[in-house]
């Protein structure tokens, strides 16, 4: 079973790629954008690191 990261990885992934074919705007873009490149590094890391500073 996928843990829960993974999931929700997927779901922006999805969601995002939905939204990119179905809103016309460069906010939506941009949005659209950040929620593929969340959820592709989530699906490839499979856990959420807080930064150290």
């Amino acid at each position: 079973m996928m843990n829960k990261v993974r999931v929700i990885g997927i779901i922006l992934l999805v969601v995002g790629i939905i939204i990119q074919f179905t809103m016309e705007n460069d906010l939506i873009d941009f949005i659209s954008a950040v929620g593929i490149g969340v959820g592709i590094e989530l699906i490839m890391t499979g856990k959420v690191v807080k930064p150290s500073m």
